[in-house]
């Protein structure tokens, strides 16, 4: 058997009769002596003691446990055994080692946060320099608020790996957006990426902080977004219409003289499909455009497609006529769309173009901040 100091004997003896001395005073006397003689005792010793401590603090009042909790996160040679027993408490005890004491390991920390509760992640996340390692299992409880957390911790290294998980994960989750777009260390390439989704303001801060051309980088997400999701409308491109558009598109006969035409005869379907072909637009969202109030939308998507103003301004009294607005009205409204017509340039409209032909996401977003 492994020799004994006389004072851990008589501890230990003390703890296995349950002395009278009271639960508090041995819980303390226990702590004071493992704090300033455990080079004294044998690892046996040490073991027996930490779970002796262990299952007394199931039972000392928590005052105490938080006051030596306190007390040992400031030592920065204090035993990593106690820190492990105060750290694996109740929060109100763990919290000041979880946050300021140096002794814990990556393994005492990952253990906490694999088997403890939202608040010991918490604390974790929020604790100075945490590693890579941490990072990543604190990130695998998919808890959006831990991750936040850490993500607002400017100390904790994250690695380019968990950057890419989590700024796919910020695809559906809108809370990890902001803090992730705040990390100074974040990647380039990782903000590109989420640029595709986020929300229009924060587009904006994108771009600013990371020095990106706005238009550029949009027309980049527009092609990967057509590469990698359906936009297309199969029944619009297989309708008759459609096709005689493509058609007369070839040959060089889509002209805005025959938009006109169409509209005259009535032919609808034909004015849509030809209209979006010369704007550049799908047809939902040319419809939308031809349909809407005001005008100034179908007035840039006729600068954009090379529309000539009369024929411009034609098509839309003809298409105010179909929805029998009242001829006043009608002819005030052509009389503004002249004027805007006048005032915008054919590189204006092209800008503005080119982001209607965005995700229709993206479009709403644009709305949000008057940018559409």
């Amino acid at each position: 058997m492994a020799h004994r100091s006389p004072d851990a004997e008589k501890l230990l003896e003390l703890a296995a009769r349950k002395s009278t001395q009271g639960r508090e005073t041995l819980y303390r006397t226990l702590w004071d002596f493992f704090e300033q003689r455990s080079g004294l005792l044998t690892q046996a010793e040490r073991d027996l003691m930490t779970d002796i401590l262990r299952q007394l603090s199931r039972e000392i009042e928590m005052t105490i446990r938080v006051e030596l909790s306190k007390r040992l996160a400031a030592q920065p040679g204090a035993s990593r055994e106690l820190a492990r027993i105060l750290a694996d408490d109740q929060i109100e005890v763990a919290f000041p080692i979880l946050m300021e004491s140096r002794v814990l390991q990556d393994v005492d920390l990952i253990e906490i946060v694999r088997e403890r509760t939202q608040q010991h992640r918490l604390a974790i996340a929020m604790r100075a320099d945490i590693s890579d390692d941490v990072c990543n299992v604190l990130a695998d409880c998919a808890d959006d608020d831990v991750t936040v957390a850490m993500l607002r911790n400017t100390t904790a290294r994250i690695g380019t790996g968990l950057y890419e998980r989590l700024g796919e994960q910020s695809r559906s989750s809108e809370a990890l957006q902001e803090p992730l777009l705040g990390r100074p260390d974040l990647p380039p390439g990782v903000a590109r990426r989420m640029y595709a989704w986020v929300s229009a303001a924060l587009r904006h801060f994108i771009v600013g902080k990371f020095q990106l051309d706005l238009d550029t980088i949009d027309d980049t997400i527009s092609q990967s977004l057509a590469a990698t999701t359906h936009t297309g409308n199969d029944e619009q491109a297989s309708s008759p219409a459609m096709t005689m558009v493509d058609r007369l598109a070839r040959e060089g006969k889509l002209t805005s003289d025959f938009l006109v035409k169409a509209l005259r005869r009535g032919e609808i379907a034909a004015f849509e499909a030809g209209f979006a072909k010369l704007a550049g637009l799908r047809l939902q969202l040319a419809k939308r455009i031809i349909y809407e109030p005001g005008g100034e939308a179908f007035a840039i998507a006729c600068i954009a497609g090379a529309i000539d103003r009369p024929n411009c301004l034609k098509m839309f009294e003809l298409t105010r006529k179909a929805h029998e607005m009242p001829s006043r009205e009608a002819a005030a409204q052509v009389d503004a769309l002249a004027a805007f017509y006048d005032n915008t340039s054919r590189e204006a409209a092209e800008v503005v173009v080119r982001k209607w032909r965005r995700d229709p996401e993206y479009l709403a977003a644009l709305k949000q901040i008057g940018t559409a």
